[in-house]
């Protein structure tokens, strides 16, 4: 038979002949025109419609050697012929013909009839290489004259209702097909934008295409019928359509819970796959003596052909090693360079991430860790590289990417019960046993679900598309589909990213490492390039191009703060600042109890960020109503202060406008609680960045610019001797402030770091910035909310979360209620009343005293512990550390000598 290599794309080597690469190639089929099939290949064999489609989507197409259905023709000792797909126009299958036998690549294709397409062709093939989107029994599509019929009724519904119809189709074959059903029916379809061109493509290619649709225009739909692509659905071009009916077209809407998870009025089956019955009939057609699956349910029809007594292997991550058993048959693929191990060769995608991951959980050697990981890093495709670094680092997006996910443990348990048909009882069971989310995915998932192929950049556009699904039942439903085709250990790994914890022994220390082993770059210009992207996936990227000087300030990408060292006492700081050689040239300036905050201003816009790099601009209008009197382009360091007129603010005054998400919200706020910026750094003026300059310019440079309210310049003053330091210290609790800030006049500003430069000495009632690890429902009246929290602080040597006490007093009724809803959707695991939830939330701890102790694991215990905030404006990174916690015990605690709990 003839020998087939599979990655990322089909090769018959012998040959270097390659059926549908997803990437560049010298020599490759292009069985249709979807951007999923095509690439700028250096020869391409083609239908002359597939190959004008592709000439409308690609830069390049390489040389074009078109062939006919039907036509045979001859390249390197091979014959092909082009038999016709029935998928789109012009898709094509082919047949492959040597001295080693024939084989049948399918592409996408479906043998019912259809309007725009060209009926399905089929020859007898010794191989038949088949997509397999709706491999399972259930994906049984109703006759298409049936479905049809349906949504022309549903768009007569809504015209006779005064409504504009909106009908969601892939702009290439699906909706053309769309199109020409609606035009039967005498309706009169307006097309998105992509969609015309399409058509006008289609027009060309195809003189007896039907006419009679128009192009969209936003004044004149109604009465139209509207035809777009699914992505446009959450446009500004559809949601200005005040009444609107949508319905989206795709075979997926055999689904349960097909129209919430497109957030659509209705979900009616119309492919232009093949499904179930037309794939096990394509099989007896073709008559192989051995059949590969490709794409969707691939294992899953695998097994069941096998089943039913025919040869079938699945071309996928999971059914690979038993593919490789066909040896002798079929050239097994190519071992990746770097490959974790050999066991692991086979493996890509996100398989391949995940088997990575089970390498780096099973050894405690840092170098081992990073070794590991460099090998997986190195061979990943630029595509996936930043994905595959972020996800390393416990998150989807990147940090300065305001999204979030909304998927709590409730979500993810749900799915999980869907995915598998298990229990609820079966599950919390198991849930209980392991205290561990990703643990409880595998053992639930194993042996429960069909597997089919999932890349990296399919996880990418699975978490992309969980995001945009609004409410949990469309979530709950999404991830269903998802969990049920993944592997026991691909799933787990999802979950794990879902729930922000690999669990696997990574610091972002170690992935930084591990990037600059990877791709041989400094391991200094790694941790600078992070610094001011505050994104792993980015600064990996660059470190695959040797670029990484390419990572520079920018404009409304807010870049990490530089820190200030707690110190306890002026004793304590003034020993470390002479120590340091930072004696000479000190200065100090009041610390306020404020927030943190970075103003970028310049291009005519105006933007805030929190220490957390999360954009807060909507919570404080009144400033960025006042930027354009600022006149430059700059990014200014400082915080934002709450200020009244006739009585004392501070923090928890001006927590009460975080959290809002528009100026309407903040009405009673804004006028309650007026605040000012104080400014105490400038980072970059006129498009010149100033990070590489000391600070005594860079505020040379801020003084001189025209600050007026509500935009200040915090003073400074110089400070000679630990008197004087005492001395500016009790000046500045006089002045109702926290304590001081002291800065070497001589520093540079260094993006996420906390060195001794800059110090901080707060007021002697001390507190604890810490991160809540675990909730507890309360007692009486508060029985029915999450209301007492562990906490914990971060062990600098190793990163872990340890905690030292708990506390359930201080925060409002409001406030309560909204971290139980957080909580209750960020839970990893329950015991009882206790949850394990992901640490997210950090609170400003008051107290009367630290002490050793064996009932937390920092060997610490916080006497008469009371919450004073809830720090919306940090994020964990940014909490106090076991050392500054020792530091404040009396005595000084150590450590507790047994086992430590790590919440990390």
């Amino acid at each position: 038979m003839i020998s087939i290599r599979y990655e990322r794309g089909l090769e018959i080597p012998e040959h270097g002949l390659w059926l549908d690469p997803s990437d560049g190639k010298p020599f490759a089929f292009v069985s249709h025109a979807h951007s999923d099939h095509i690439a700028s290949h250096g020869e391409v064999i083609a239908t002359s419609a597939t190959a004008r489609l592709m000439r409308a989507r690609l830069a390049s197409a390489g040389q074009e050697h078109l062939l006919e259905f039907g036509q045979r023709a001859r390249f390197r000792d091979i014959e092909i012929t082009l038999l016709s797909a029935g998928h789109i126009l012009g898709s094509a299958q082919a047949l492959v013909e040597s001295a080693h036998g024939s084989l049948l690549y399918t592409g996408d294709f479906k043998l019912r009839p259809g309007l725009s397409a060209e009926p399905a062709q089929w020859r007898h093939a010794e191989t038949l290489v088949m997509e397999t989107t709706y491999g399972l029994p259930k994906y049984q599509l109703p006759p298409t004259a049936e479905v049809v019929a349906q949504m022309v009724a549903f768009c007569q519904d809504a015209l006779e209702d005064g409504a504009v119809p909106v009908l969601l189709g892939y702009s290439l074959g699906k909706s053309q097909e769309i199109l020409c059903a609606l035009l039967d029916a005498g309706l009169t379809p307006m097309l998105h934008g992509a969609v015309f061109q399409m058509t006008e493509l289609y027009r060309e290619l195809k003189p007896d295409f039907p006419t009679g649709y128009v192009r969209y225009h936003a004044s004149e739909v109604t009465g139209k019928v509207l035809l777009c692509p699914p992505s446009a659905n959450r446009t500004l071009m559809i949601r200005r359509i005040k009444n609107r009916r949508t319905a989206v077209l795709t075979g997926w809407a055999l689904d349960q819970g097909a129209a919430y998870r497109y957030q659509c009025d209705a979900a009616f089956p119309l492919s232009d796959h093949a499904d179930y019955t037309d794939l096990v009939r394509y099989v007896e057609l073709v008559a192989p003596q051995r059949v590969l699956t490709l794409h969707g349910f691939a294992a899953a029809f695998a097994a069941d052909l096998r089943q039913r007594g025919i040869e079938a292997w699945a071309l996928s991550q999971e059914n690979q090693l038993e593919f490789d058993l066909l040896a002798s048959r079929v050239a097994p693929p190519t071992p990746r360079r770097g490959s974790a191990s050999p066991a692991d060769a086979s493996l890509s995608g996100f398989a391949a991430f995940a088997a990575v991951g089970e390498q780096i959980a099973a050894t405690t050697s840092r170098l081992k860790k990073t070794a590991l990981l460099a090998a997986y890093l190195r061979e990943l495709e630029s595509g996936d590289l930043p994905v595959a670094a972020r996800y390393l680092t416990g998150r989807v997006f990147a940090q300065n990417d305001p999204r979030t996910l909304q998927t709590g443990w409730a979500v993810i348990r749900r799915a999980l019960q869907g995915a598998t048909g298990m229990t609820e009882q079966e599950l919390r069971a198991l849930s209980r046993h392991h205290a561990d989310a990703g643990k409880t995915a595998h053992d639930a998932l194993i042996d429960r679900t069909s597997p089919a192929p999932f890349s990296i950049a399919d996880s990418a556009l699975f978490f992309d598309e969980l995001q945009r699904a609004k409410g949990p039942v469309a979530k709950t439903e999404w991830m269903t589909r998802r969990l049920s085709t993944l592997t026991a250990r691909e799933g787990s790994y999802v979950v794990r990213i879902l729930t922000g914890d690999l669990r696997i022994g990574l610091k972002e220390g170690i992935v930084a490492e591990a990037i600059a082993s990877a791709f041989e770059v400094p391991i200094d210009d790694v941790r600078g390039a992070l610094m001011l992207l505050g994104d792993m996936g980015e600064t990996a990227l660059l470190a695959s191009q040797n670029n990484l000087r390419a990572a520079t300030l920018r404009l409304f990408h807010p870049v990490q703060c530089m820190l200030a060292s707690p110190e306890p006492t002026a004793a304590e700081a003034w020993a470390r600042l002479t120590a340091g050689g930072h004696g000479m040239g000190v200065w100090v300036e009041d610390k306020f109890d404020g927030i943190r905050a970075q103003l970028h201003v310049g291009k005519g816009r105006a933007e805030i960020y929190t220490r957390d790099l999360r954009c807060v601009t909507g919570q404080f209008a009144e400033l960025i109503r006042a930027a354009p009197a600022l006149h430059h382009t700059m990014i200014l360091d400082g915080e934002i202060v709450a200020q009244g007129q006739d009585r004392k603010l501070t923090f928890f005054d001006l927590q009460k406008r975080l959290g809002r998400a528009t100026e309407d919200d903040l009405f009673l706020e804004v006028n309650d609680v007026p605040v000012v910026f104080k400014a105490f750094d400038l980072l970059s003026l006129d498009g010149a960045s100033q990070l590489g300059i000391p600070l005594d310019r860079r505020r040379a440079l801020l003084e001189s610019l025209p600050l007026h309210a509500p935009w200040e310049i915090i003073p400074k003053r110089q400070v000679n001797t630990i008197e004087e330091l005492e001395a500016a210290f009790a000046a500045a609790r006089d002045r109702g402030n926290e304590g001081l800030i002291i800065k070497d006049s001589q520093s540079l500003y260094t993006p996420g770091r906390r060195g001794i430069a800059w110090l901080k000495l707060k007021r002697a009632a001390v507190t604890l910035d810490v991160v809540v690890v675990g909730a507890e429902g309360g007692h009486g009246k508060r029985s029915h909310v999450l209301s007492d929290y562990t906490f914990a602080v971060r062990d600098e040597a190793t990163g872990a979360l340890l905690t030292i006490g708990k506390a359930y007093s201080g925060l409002t009724d409001q406030e309560i209620e909204e971290l139980t809803a957080h909580f209750t959707g960020s839970t990893v695991a329950q015991r009882g009343r206790y949850r394990e939830v992901r640490p997210e939330i950090v609170l400003e701890i008051a107290f009367d005293s630290v002490q050793a102790s064996s009932r937390h694991s920092s060997g610490l215990a916080l006497r008469f512990p009371r919450i004073k905030a809830w720090r919306r404006d940090k994020t964990p990174a940014q909490i106090d550390t076991l050392r500054y916690a020792r530091s404040l015990a009396n005595p000084v605690a150590k450590p507790h000598a047994a086992k430590a709990r790590i919440a990390e």
